[in-house]
């Protein structure tokens, strides 16, 4: 039972603590004070999202958040805390048990273990909202699978759903096989037999292919060589004839005579080495004979300008000297001159034409040097470049021939074993449709079986109920049709030969039948001490609302905790004279 509720920026509340205790409680409180906002807030400090409060919406104005405080006592004496919060953003719930921290889902745990019945249960039948009445979703609750827990049949219809679904998995499958189950089957034996052969034509295909292919690499192989001495021959020719070209052009400057042969490069690179040193030595020798020439032709120019500034005297000795010496030595230096100028001529000419001759050489000497080397092949034998190649045509045309006949081996290998797979995968199928349709049968039964043993435990189960719900509504309605609770959980109205659904029922027929049902079914199934009902009186007659209120200070007995809102103070005093029944007034928004 509940034993305390705080309340913090919800709808008129803006603070509201509350201890509560056994028995009936009548919370009194004009329409419009907060009657059904105090009923909603336990439901949701409770139960949370299972109860369809928009807590969000609950919140007071100008209050930042909406709380909810709330103690439970269990029925084995601990006391199990919860308080929830919303913001704008947010919405938080913290509970604890024993001291320990509980989240969501620990908290449903602890209350299907504490009162036998599950958190969605509970929340439909211990705190009913005034707009169950009008609303079928919150009127109707899950009583076959509250019922279907409590007495241990929810197991068996689990096994029986698993067996609906299995019964479904081998109805497909006895169909399929039943479309794949096609004409008996050929004679496995010969289709065997067929395929070996196949087997043994493509084994030999492949072998002759990998011939084939060995004679081909082998033909490809000599074409390549062929090929090769061709190109050989061909480079050896080229060198041997611009070895001759260069021969040639080295006779006349090497001086060479007419017989004299020069067989290998190497030797006409020695030779044309050894021409180019000589050759630059002349160049030297005669450089150094032509600059001899030069100095001595300078001293006497020298020798011939200091006689004419010399003043008559000599030179060397300054001794006078007379007009005939200086006319003797003029001449005499004029002769030297003109023989030593045509020596540096003829110098000039001879160091000019050696020079040339050694550019010849040195240019011979690098085409010697670029020589292709000349292979030593052998001119007698042509390579057949012509032959090589025909047979590799011959070869190539055999490997495509063998493919072509690996090819139609490979085929005729895999239709026959294509074929062979199909008989046999039909042999398969039929083997498997027998058992498909033996599952078929036996998962059939067995569901049909347990769906049965469900419903015969559920109905002896439900019945007793069903009998004191009808025996509580005849005490309120009298003879005005019987109240039927089926094992669904739905209720309906039989009037003669016609079913009135609960939907229609009329206010307060609805209200007897959720309280008689809630009532009973909470006291016989489950541990729940508590009912908290949202002004239960207000759609009912005087004389019926006197009724429903003595059946629930009754009830009052049985449940530890029952809390009714209702604005009739007088009926609720009158009843709180005749027994244990405490009032609570709702003056304000202020408690």
């Amino acid at each position: 039972m509940i034993r305390r509720l705080h309340v913090r920026g919800w709808r008129a509340f803006e603070k509201l603590d509350l201890e509560l205790n056994d028995g009936v409680t009548f919370v009194i409180a004009e329409n419009g004070i907060g009657k059904t906002s105090l009923v909603e807030a336990a439901a949701w400090g409770l139960y949370g999202d299972l109860t369809d409060v928009d807590a969000r919406a609950a919140r007071r104005a100008g209050s930042s958040i909406a709380a909810v405080e709330l103690e439970l006592e269990l029925p084995d004496g601990r006391t199990l805390s919860i308080e929830r919060q919303v913001d704008d953003r947010t919405q938080s719930m913290r509970a604890e048990l024993d001291a320990s921290r509980l989240g969501d889902e620990d908290v449903a745990g602890v209350l299907a273990e504490a009162f036998g019945a599950s958190r969605e249960f509970l929340s439909k039948t211990t705190l009913i909202p005034s707009r169950a009445v009008a609303e079928q979703a919150i009127g109707s609750f899950e009583l076959r699978a509250h019922l279907s827990h409590v007495f241990g049949v929810d197991s068996l219809e689990s096994a029986a759903e698993q067996l609906r679904r299995m019964h479904a998995d081998a109805e497909a499958a006895a169909k399929k096989m039943r479309q794949a189950a096609r004409r008996a089957a050929k004679d496995l034996s010969g289709l065997r037999a067929a395929l070996s052969v196949a087997e043994t034509a493509e084994a030999q295909a492949n072998a002759a292919l990998a011939e084939a292919r060995v004679t081909l690499d082998a033909a490809e192989r000599g074409l390549g060589e062929a090929q090769e001495h061709e190109k050989a021959v061909a480079r050896a020719a080229t060198a041997r004839r611009a070895f001759a070209e260069l021969v040639d052009a080295s006779r006349q400057v090497l001086q060479l005579r007419p017989k004299m042969r020069v067989e290998h490069p190497a030797d006409l690179a020695v030779l044309l080495d050894q021409a180019e040193s000589a050759a630059a030595d002349g160049v030297d020798d005669l450089r150094r004979d032509a600059a001899s020439v030069a100095g001595t032709l300078e001293a006497v120019r020298t020798a011939a300008a200091q006689l004419e500034t010399a003043g008559a005297q000599c030179p060397v000795c300054r001794r006078e000297l007379s007009a005939e010496d200086v006319a003797h030595a003029t001449s005499a230096h004029s002769e030297d001159m003109n023989r030593l100028s045509a020596r540096e001529q003829e110098f000039a000419g001879m160091i000019k034409s050696a020079s040339a001759r050694l550019d010849e050489l040195r240019v011979l000497q690098r085409q010697a040097v670029r020589l292709p080397e000349i292979d030593d092949v052998a001119h007698d034998q042509a390579p057949d470049v012509a032959g090589a190649t025909a047979a590799v045509r011959e070869a190539r045309a055999a490997v495509e021939a063998a493919m072509e006949g690996g090819a139609e081996a490979r085929t005729r290998r895999s239709t026959l074993s294509n074929e062979l797979a199909d008989e046999e995968r039909a042999a398969r199928e039929t083997h498997e449709a027998f058992l498909a349709h033996r599952r078929e049968a036996v998962t059939a039964i067995t569901s049909q079986v347990m769906h049965e043993a469900a419903e015969t435990i559920l109905s002896e189960r439900i019945d007793p109920l069903a009998t004191e719900v009808r025996h509580r509504w005849k005490r309120v309605f009298g003879e005005r049709g019987l109240l039927q609770l089926r094992s669904d959980g739905e209720l309906v109205l039989v009037r003669g030969i016609h079913e009135i659904p609960f939907a229609q029922f009329s206010s307060g027929e609805k209200v007897v039948a959720l309280l008689a049902t809630r009532l009973l079914v909470l006291g016989a199934s489950t541990r729940a001490s508590f009912v908290w009902l949202d002004e239960p009186l207000e759609h009912l007659d005087p004389p019926n609302r006197r009724l429903i209120a003595s059946l629930l200070t009754v009830a009052g007995q049985h449940v530890r905790q029952i809390l009714i809102t209702t604005f009739e103070e007088p009926l609720a005093r009158r009843l709180a004279s005749t027994g244990d029944i405490r009032l609570q007034y709702v003056r304000s928004a202020e408690w």
